[in-house]
């Protein structure tokens, strides 16, 4: 591959490969990490491979290259690494390591960025370090990237390999032709000072979890998760009702118009339906998509009967329950407010009309929207509520930061196809 050509493909969408010890099935916190970034990738459309010294990735757009030579146990090298734990370097090291190399360059064919994760700064198989270290000097053609989780040099636990001669020396110094990431500003501190380097050098790419996966999203909701974008999100909110004018959802049109108005990202779903047999709900429904219209608010107001063919399920309303923030229920008269109690298991903000049913359930614990009140003064009132509770605002903060699809876009995309720093 010419220079020019792999500057071309980097420049749109490279093809990345994987590098560590080992994946899963084998058990292990890095194992996981690099798991969900094939997944990402694959999904997202880049050419993936996974290039492991064991285990094997299950997904349809990621390759498994499986390397015996590079696991931490080193496979047909154990001998050598038995020798090199033992702070002995074998005479067949040096072959162990050009058997690696040769390897190593098969499976780095037609790659344009190489992500390295752990094994330039730990020192399970300083075997694959030292290939590695001699192959980032002469490709040229290949970002690679040490993505480093840990690093044997900042951790007392492993100072009998604090050995200041090769190969162990590898791990304490910043090598010729990487560049290098950390998983949070501590690590980057710590990296930073054992390489002599600022830290601004090193950009912080932390690691991600999978919400809908964790909140056991059912397949509707897990769609409506990616497609709307909702760890992107400063506002999910919800109503669980029926389409009926004595629920006035024109009310909580205007709170999330102000929502909007104040620099937030919101999205306000309504679950039920307008009754087709009812001439008035009929009505009432095209009033309410002819105000969206009016008030700029379509993508912010998702009315789940456009949305989706198929009726929201207990399942699925609960999984909703579970991904929202908020509660808004603006109805004119109620008797009662079975939404409101679910709301506050679920631990949601209410964002509610202030009838005597709502005062009953709620008391203090709401912003409530009073008869005349302006909808502007209602959205600040409910920010602050949200922005005020450690629980949301925390929750807030890790699926807007840490869901793996907001580090994939915000984080991961941009290390692998910028430019390669100048060190």
């Amino acid at each position: 591959m010419s220079k020019k050509k792999a500057i071309h493909r980097t420049a749109s969408k490279p093809s990345v490969a994987i590098l560590h010890y080992s994946c899963p099935p084998v058990i292990g916190g890095v194992e996981f990490v690099i798991e969900a970034h094939a997944k990402l990738f694959g999904d997202a459309g880049f050419k993936t491979k996974i290039i492991v010294g064991n285990g094997y990735m299950k997904h349809p757009g990621v390759r498994t290259v499986v390397i015996p030579e590079i696991d931490s146990r080193g496979g047909p090298i154990a001998d050598v690494l038995n020798e090199l734990r033992n702070g002995r370097v074998p005479e067949s090291f040096n072959g162990a390591v050009k058997r690696v190399e040769r390897k190593l360059l098969n499976a780095l064919r037609n790659v344009d960025v190489c992500m390295m994760h752990n094994v330039l700064t730990m020192h399970f198989n300083l075997v694959l370090t030292a290939a590695l270290a001699n192959i980032m000097k002469t490709r040229k053609n290949i970002k690679f990237i040490g993505w480093t989780h840990d690093a044997a040099f900042c951790d007392k636990n492993y100072k009998a390999f604090w050995i200041d001669k090769y190969p162990w020396n590898l791990l304490k110094n910043k090598l010729a032709g990487c560049d290098y990431c950390a998983i949070s500003d501590y690590r980057r501190s710590q990296i930073a000072k054992l390489f002599g380097i600022s830290p601004s050098l090193i950009p912080v790419v932390s690691d991600g979890i999978d919400v809908p996966g964790l909140l056991g999203l059912t397949p509707m909701i897990k769609d409506i998760f990616y497609t709307e974008k909702l760890y992107n999100m400063d506002i999910i909110a919800l109503t669980p009702t029926r389409i009926v004018r004595r629920k006035n959802l024109e009310a909580g049109m205007e709170i999330v118009a102000g929502f909007k108005k104040l620099g937030k990202k919101v999205r306000w779903f309504i679950t039920g339906a307008a009754d087709p047999h009812n001439v008035d709900a009929v009505t009432y429904w095209n009033e309410l998509t002819k105000r969206r219209r009016k008030l700029g608010i379509e993508k912010e107001v998702v009315f789940m009967c456009e949305r989706v063919k198929e009726r929201v399920s207990n399942e699925d309303l609960r999984a909703l329950f579970s991904v929202v923030d908020m509660l808004i229920f603006p109805s004119t008269h109620e008797g009662f407010g079975i939404p409101v109690l679910e709301g506050g298991v679920a631990g949601l903000l209410p964002v509610l009309s202030d009838i005597p049913a709502f005062r009953e359930i709620a008391a203090d614990n709401a912003v409530y929207m009073g008869k005349g009140s302006k909808p502007l003064l209602t959205a600040r009132k409910a920010i602050r509520a949200l922005t005020a509770s450690p629980r949301l605002a925390f929750r807030k903060k890790v699926m807007a930061h840490y869901s793996w699809d907001s580090v994939f876009t915000r984080k991961i995309v941009p290390l692998v196809t910028g430019r390669r720093m100048a060190m």
